[in-house]
């Protein structure tokens, strides 16, 4: 079974809470349009987005962390995000999974993820170094490498 955790940066550290709203909506269904349904969602956040999409394979996890005694914003959403995914992979054990994958809340991933770790279950895991980047609103899709 392969469990993703989706940390979700909370309202008060967007700039613009709508528009967190609307990308994780995204991101969320394309998750759960797996083409196997042998997979869970685990989303981590400090306040449940108020989205249309439900699905049985999603749960969420809120969390009160207090601020971290960090100097710079970003070193906070950093330490937020991590402690999010940790709280998230800590949760998933008790899917009794093969893998686990992080999203980010603004991501989308391919329909065959769990399919593919279904027939792959003593794999050590995957490091995928291309894929597609696209900004919403858009009219172009960009092939993404890393090298």
């Amino acid at each position: 079974m392969l469990v993703f955790v989706i940390p979700l940066k909370s309202a008060q550290a967007s700039n613009s809470w709508e528009r967190v709203t609307q990308l994780f909506e995204r991101c969320i269904k394309s998750v759960c349009n797996q083409t196997s349904p042998n997979f869970h969602v685990i989303v981590v956040c400090h306040e449940k987005p108020k989205i249309e999409f439900t699905h049985p394979h999603i749960t969420y996890i809120t969390v009160d962390f207090s601020p971290p005694n960090e100097p710079t914003p970003v070193a906070k959403g950093d330490t937020d995000k991590g402690r999010k995914i940790l709280k998230g992979l800590m949760y998933a054990r008790q899917f009794y999974p093969t893998h686990t994958m992080t999203v980010d809340a603004d991501d989308c991933v391919s329909e065959k993820l769990a399919k593919f770790v279904q027939q792959h279950p003593d794999s050590n895991g995957w490091f995928i170094n291309k894929g597609y980047k696209y900004q919403e609103g858009n009219n172009y899709i960009y092939i993404a490498v890393c090298i």
